[in-house]
């Protein structure tokens, strides 16, 4: 049977068996329990859900919404995508920042990709990276011979009084379920079939472990390097300004901007922008 013809379960996640993965997973010493994920069967978007919540005041640090639909999801420069129901992990979680300094907040969104690959590699035993800023992706060629990396999935950090984390990992999608010939999903990569309610609760314990070390400052920069497929690549990037820029990826700065040098040796640091590899 090929690949594309097999057909991986897509039973809703069970509240049961999510408490009984989280019973297996330990947060980090002294940190706090995170409060059991609330399964939504359908949303717009799982971010805008803990928004309207967050609306009426603060909630703890942790609070997470998991939806087995979204007809709306949030990306990057107000970009909307729908998710097939039970054909991924779509879920939205509630982090403080007001201890940490301004000058890093905007380096959670890579902790926040660090925690999800960390998750991922754990449970599917696949070499998951990261394009800047939070991408996660397999390296290799897309569908149909397209230059890579193959997209995983995202992340989407939106900030207030309180920071939510959303993210959407393609897990059974077929090749006909995704949004374009770069993506992909656990299902057409090779993993072995994935408990959805056990990646969940690895991914949330991942992604505590990685708020810890966001807010210590402890080695997160040289880990983010580390796993960052972007870095020794050429790449254009597209500013939210709509300027495009091209040259190599040569670094992170240690506030998490890329650094970019351009064919004529000048450097320039991105805060923001959409990546693309570039095949020559």
């Amino acid at each position: 049977m090929s690949r594309s013809a097999e057909r991986w379960s897509r039973a809703p996640l069970d509240a049961v068996s999510v408490r009984s993965w989280l019973s297996r997973y330990q947060p980090a010493a002294g940190a706090p329990t995170w409060p059991e994920p609330l399964l939504l069967a359908t949303a717009g978007s799982t971010n805008t859900e803990l928004a309207n919540l967050l609306a009426a005041g603060p909630l703890p640090e942790g609070t997470c919404i998991v939806a087995e639909h979204q007809s709306a999801g949030k990306g990057r420069q107000g970009r909307v995508w729908a998710s097939p129901a039970g054909a991924g992990l779509w879920f939205s979680v509630v982090i403080d920042i007001a201890a940490v300094a301004p000058a890093r907040r905007g380096l959670l969104p890579l902790a926040a990709g660090l925690g999800v690959s960390d998750a991922l590699t754990e449970v599917t035993g696949l070499g998951v990276l990261l394009k800047w800023p939070n991408d996660l992706v397999i390296d290799g060629p897309a569908l149909g011979g397209t230059p890579g990396p193959r997209k995983l999935g995202g992340l989407l950090v939106e900030a207030g009084e309180q920071a939510i984390v959303g993210c959407g990992i393609n897990v059974s999608a077929d090749a006909g379920e995704l949004p374009t010939p770069g993506a992909t999903s656990l299902f057409l990569s090779g993993a072995p079939q994935v408990d959805r309610g056990q990646l969940l609760v690895a991914a949330l314990s991942h992604l505590g472990r990685r708020v810890d070390q966001w807010r210590t400052g402890a080695g997160l920069i040289d880990d983010y390097r580390a796993r960052c497929l972007s870095l020794g690549r050429r790449v254009q990037v597209k500013l939210p300004s709509g300027e495009e820029l091209v040259g190599v990826a040569t670094g992170v700065s240690a506030d998490g901007q890329l650094v970019v040098t351009d064919s004529q040796g000048n450097t320039r640091s991105v805060a923001a922008g959409d990546v693309i590899h570039a095949t020559i």
